[in-house]
């Protein structure tokens, strides 16, 4: 049984990619996510400058949906991360094991190097024609419900996609 502020990789599992998803913050250390640096499909990483109290309280102001902090073992980084973040009146919580049980359980990952890059505010850019047909309307929804639910689209005239090519 999970303790009361953890969340089985399993039970996660079934809410990304659905309205109810939690906000998922990434706070393994440097050193774990350079060796595997894949990502729970629509985590958010964060760097250290980015997990100090200071920082998560700017955080905090931005959040408005529930958060599941995730590290790469479900110990002392990511429960500290959620009870700093509880303490500002966020419902928090961890993922009980960590990256380490998610794995385990085979669940899905996103290789972050086949992203766009991240602009100042962390989110991914993605850039597309204007005046979408069905298709390019389904991408954005796809990446924002899988990927990057703060991902950014810029829609340009078609010319300008094909000069940058």
């Amino acid at each position: 049984m999970p303790a009361p502020d953890a969340i089985p990789a399993d039970k996660l599992a079934k809410l990304i990619g659905t309205p109810r998803c939690p906000t998922l913050l990434d706070v393994r250390a440097e050193a774990a996510r350079a060796a595997d640096p894949r990502l729970v499909p629509a985590a958010r990483p964060l760097d250290e400058a980015e997990i100090t109290p200071d920082a998560l309280a700017r955080l905090s102001v931005g959040l408005n949906d529930p958060v599941v902090v995730i590290c790469a073992e479900g110990h002392r980084r990511s429960q500290g991360v959620a009870a700093v973040l509880r303490s500002a009146h966020i419902p928090a919580e961890y993922l009980e094991g960590g990256q380490a049980a998610w794995n385990t359980a085979g669940l899905p990952l996103v290789d972050p190097g086949k992203l766009s890059a991240r602009d100042a505010e962390g989110r991914t850019v993605w850039v597309t024609r204007s005046r979408p047909k069905i298709d390019r309307i389904a991408c954005p929804w796809l990446i924002r419900r899988f990927v990057d639910p703060r991902a950014m689209f810029l829609y340009v005239a078609p010319a300008l996609l094909h000069k940058s090519a």
